[in-house]
């Protein structure tokens, strides 16, 4: 694979638009507090980044995107826009989960050999919480997210994880937590260009019209899949 990997992140309230190469390594990056704007600025923003960069979109290879949990309105505008391009361009796509990048990238802060607690807010009061395992630079999944009711979010994590807050009331989970959320969310965008590179080289790309994101719990009684329909994963 040659070319540049377009890089799309809408998860958390800070939306990001990046460049990585087929290494892994972060070219350009924009990051901004999206404020629920993402349909007036993801696509300008976009086209900002690959002005600046040089890099006409008839120069991509893939496409990759974050798909939550997080934002309902920003993975629905941010999958949609990366979904839109990989189609038109006819480019591999890859959807990676956004609180896996974010332990990824709360890896360093963190430390060696470190368990995480990534916290995300669902909606008003409720929390994504999933749980990660740092071995030698690699993360490994322990817990899947998992959606959970208002609370002390300590309480969803177990002993010894660190807790990472991101787009938390501040003080919410600790100051050590938001520290860890701010450090994650700083380094998003290369941990996305790293999984995307590690995934398109391996041919690991996605069908187009499965990739869906992770942002609601179904309706009670609804099926996963409703004739050739999938929905989102139910994270109750």
């Amino acid at each position: 694979m040659s070319g540049s990997i377009l890089l799309i992140e809408t998860a958390t309230r800070h939306a990001v638009v990046a460049l990585g190469d087929q290494n892994g390594t972060l070219l350009a990056a924009e990051q901004w507090p999206s404020l629920h704007r993402h349909g007036e600025e993801l696509l300008p923003r976009l086209d900002g980044l690959l002005a600046a960069a040089g890099t006409p979109r008839s120069a991509l290879a893939g496409v990759a995107v974050g798909i939550g949990p997080g934002s309902f309105t920003g993975l629905r505008i941010g999958i949609a826009t990366a979904k839109t391009i990989a189609y038109a361009l006819g480019l591999p796509i890859t959807g990676r989960p956004t609180m896996q990048l974010l332990a990824r990238a709360a890896a360093p802060a963190a430390g060696a050999d470190s368990r995480l607690a990534v916290v995300l807010p669902a909606g008003v009061g409720d929390r994504y919480v999933g749980r990660y395992e740092i071995v030698g630079g690699a993360v490994r999944q322990l817990v899947p997210p998992t959606l959970f009711a208002a609370g002390d979010v300590s309480a969803h994590a177990a002993a010894g994880d660190r807790l990472v807050a991101v787009d938390l009331p501040p003080g919410e989970a600790g100051a050590a937590a938001d520290e860890l959320g701010r450090q994650a969310q700083a380094g998003l965008a290369a941990a996305l260009a790293a999984e995307a590179a590690a995934a398109l080289a391996g041919r690991r790309s996605d069908d187009l019209a499965a990739l869906v994101a992770q942002y609601v719990a179904l309706p009670r009684g609804v099926p996963a899949t409703t004739e050739e329909m999938a929905w989102s994963p139910d994270l109750r």
